[in-house]
């Protein structure tokens, strides 16, 4: 650890918008939970160009969902919606706050990078934010952040932090690094997402979406599926790095199927 310090949570999924860690890795989230992990969520925007409702109907939704998968905290910055940039460094600022603050043993980025401008760009933010918050030169102000209010407080920052280790949800054609069994509680994740009925609802008055439409949901479970055979379980969630684990004993769990 940082010069004494110890990590203030086991694991910080950091996603641009409210609803991409449910999409992404909501069944880990409450699977991790479960057994005791302290799990934070920092969503990067208020998410103010969603077609449909208002960043802070957005933002009730995520505060629901964040009861149901069991997190410690959540937080939610304000970086632009649509515009997430790794190389701007009023960007990136905000997130070493972050990380200093809830000092995180592991990170993961979500959903997986791909369409949206806001995911491609997310784990490379991240990827820059987690190598500056180990330089103690720089000491950048958290500025404006929204915390959920059902749980946690942010501690305050310690001079520097080093992130263990950092992956992103895996893609359909990715390599997974590791693979979560998250049959037992998928049904969490579902209830999750029913949350967020402005975003996956179709309703008088909504704007028809690629992720309202009724067949994305059932996407989501056909990859979780996917990976599942690959894990030898019924639903799986992965997670892909490109850090190779450095082991000091075989894992309690079960290796593979």
């Amino acid at each position: 650890m940082n010069q004494g310090q110890h990590a203030g949570c086991d694991l910080l999924v950091i996603s641009p918008h409210t609803d991409d860690a449910e999409i992404g890795l909501g069944g880990t989230l409450r699977l991790l939970a479960d057994q005791g992990r302290r799990v934070w969520a920092l969503d990067l925007t208020r998410g103010e160009l969603g077609t449909n409702a208002t960043p802070d109907e957005r933002w009730a939704e995520a505060a629901a969902a964040a009861t149901i998968l069991g997190l410690a905290g959540r937080a939610q910055l304000e970086l632009p919606d649509g515009f997430i940039d790794p190389g701007d460094r009023e960007q990136v600022a905000p997130v070493v706050a972050v990380l200093r603050r809830l000092r995180p043993r592991w990170v993961v980025t979500a959903p997986d990078p791909v369409r949206h401008p806001d995911h491609q760009a997310t784990p490379a933010l991240v990827e820059k934010a987690v190598f500056m918050a180990r330089l103690q030169e720089w000491q950048p102000e958290l500025g404006p952040v929204q915390l959920w209010d059902g749980g946690e407080a942010l501690p305050a920052a310690t001079a520097r932090w080093s992130v263990e280790a950092r992956f992103a949800v895996s893609g359909d054609h990715d390599q997974p690094a590791l693979l979560f069994d998250v049959g037992a509680v998928w049904a969490a994740k579902v209830e999750a997402l029913a949350c967020y009925a402005s975003q996956f609802g179709r309703n008088a008055g909504q704007t028809s979406t690629m992720i309202n439409d009724p067949s994305f949901l059932g996407k989501i479970e056909r990859r979780a599926r996917t990976w599942g055979r690959l894990a030898g379980v019924e639903l799986a969630e992965a997670w892909s790095s490109r850090a190779v684990p450095v082991a000091t004993d075989l894992p309690r769990g079960r290796w593979a199927g």
